[in-house]
Order: structure tokens, then C-alpha cells, then sequence
């Protein structure tokens, strides 16, 4: 895949963001009584500010991480990493939204599972498939790492709807396709994960990829990230 152009990553989260302020400034309107100026609590309009301000960070992530891999001042930090902590942790950090939605969350891990990767590139990852699945599940959302044929599968999968059948299939940083900034957010996330995924490569040159399906245990859609032994 050619060398993704910054500008166009730049255009791309700045739209998705201007969308995500217009909704937190709706939300913050809704919590406002437009007469007296009083404050009163709505869940709905809680969980909207939540999600929204969740879709910025992991956008200005996004934005950051693949700024300073194409201009060569990322260098990926691998090390042993205990999966059940990393896959719990990552819940907690959304569990107040989950919990406004009214969303459950199993993790299925051994806890005692090690693997060596960059924790920062594979939990922000995880949070920005998150993010994408608490907005499409119907109530019960499902965290999985195990290990398969020598490499490490971590799943995410919902009870939603699905994926698109344009979306399905299994692809690598080079067969991704490439984000265009006339169609908004459309394929940045899904460039942010296979860029992750690439820069875990193993001794022997395999690298890893992602892979989005509607095979998973909930009935709905299912994202994997096969990460290759490194050491």
C-alpha cells in the first residue's frame, strides 16, 4: 500500500472530530435549562459526552501514533505483557460508559498469558475497537487473547449487527485500504490497526494483521489481531 499522506490523515480526524464536538455541544445543550441555566443529570446525554470525548482522544491518538511512525519517530517498546491485565484494564477505562448503556463485558484469558508487544500500540488498539463496538452492540460485548498455532489471537466481539460485506476479511498494512478524506473517518481506524499490527514482525519477517469477520461467539461482528512470536 502506497505511504499513507499525513494531510489526509489530518483532514480526516479533524472532520471526525468537528462532528464529535457538535454532539458534545448537543449533549451539553440537553444538560442545560435553557431558561434558568440549572444543570440536571440525563444518562442519555451523559453517555453521548462520554462517547464523543472517547471518539476525540482516540482520534488525536490515532493521529499522533501515525504521524510519528511515517516520519520515522515511533520506535515500538516490546515486552512481556501479562494479556488478562491488559484486556482488564482496558475495560475499567470504559466500564462507566458501559455501565450508563447498560453493557456487559466478559474477558475470556488465562491469567497467567504473557506476550511480548508494545502495550501502548495494542491498548490504544483495543480502545478504539471498543469505542467502534459500544456504538453498534446490543448489550454484551466479549474480550478474548489466547494462543493458537504459535501466535497470539486477541478477538473483540459484540452482539451487534455486524460488519458490512465490505468491510469482512483479513488484511495487512499493505492491502489495507486507503482512507480518503472525502468519505469523513471512513478506513483511518482500520489503517491505525493494521499499521499496529505491522509493526509486530517477527525474526523470520511474519507480521501481524487483522481481520474482521461476523463469525463471532455473540452473534455478532468479531475483530482479530494475530500477533507473530517475536523473541
Amino acid at each position: 500500500m502506497k505511504e499513507l499522506d499525513f494531510s489526509t490523515v489530518l483532514a480526516i480526524g479533524i472532520h471526525d472530530m468537528k462532528n464529535s464536538l457538535n454532539r458534545v455541544i448537543t449533549a451539553v445543550d440537553e444538560l442545560v435549562e435553557a431558561d434558568s441555566g440549572e444543570t440536571w443529570r440525563d444518562s442519555d446525554a451523559v453517555a453521548q459526552l462520554q462517547y464523543e470525548a472517547r471518539r476525540m482522544k482516540d482520534n488525536l491518538t490515532k493521529m499522533l501514533t501515525i504521524y510519528r511512525n511515517d516520519h520515522g519517530l515511533y520506535q515500538p517498546d516490546f515486552a512481556p505483557v501479562n494479556l488478562y491485565e491488559l484486556l482488564e484494564d482496558c475495560w475499567l477505562n470504559n466500564k462507566p460508559l458501559m455501565d450508563l448503556r447498560g453493557l456487559r463485558c466478559r474477558i475470556e484469558c488465562a491469567e497467567d498469558l504473557r506476550w511480548t508487544l508494545d502495550q501502548y500500540l495494542v491498548a490504544s488498539l483495543i480502545e478504539n475497537v471498543l469505542t467502534n463496538t459500544m456504538r453498534y452492540t446490543k448489550g454484551e460485548i466479549c474480550l478474548s487473547a489466547r494462543v493458537v498455532d504459535d501466535s497470539l489471537r486477541l478477538t473483540l466481539e459484540d452482539d451487534g449487527p455486524g460488519f458490512p460485506a465490505t468491510m469482512l476479511g483479513q488484511r495487512s498494512l499493505h492491502d489495507s485500504v486507503k482512507p480518503d478524506a472525502k468519505l469523513g473517518n471512513t478506513g483511518l481506524g482500520l489503517h491505525f490497526c493494521a499499521m499496529v499490527a505491522n509493526l509486530h514482525h517477527a525474526p523470520d519477517g511474519q507480521r501481524g494483521w487483522i481481520e474482521l469477520n461476523n463469525d463471532g461467539c455473540l452473534g455478532g461482528g468479531r475483530f482479530l489481531l494475530r500477533l507473530p512470536a517475536l523473541m
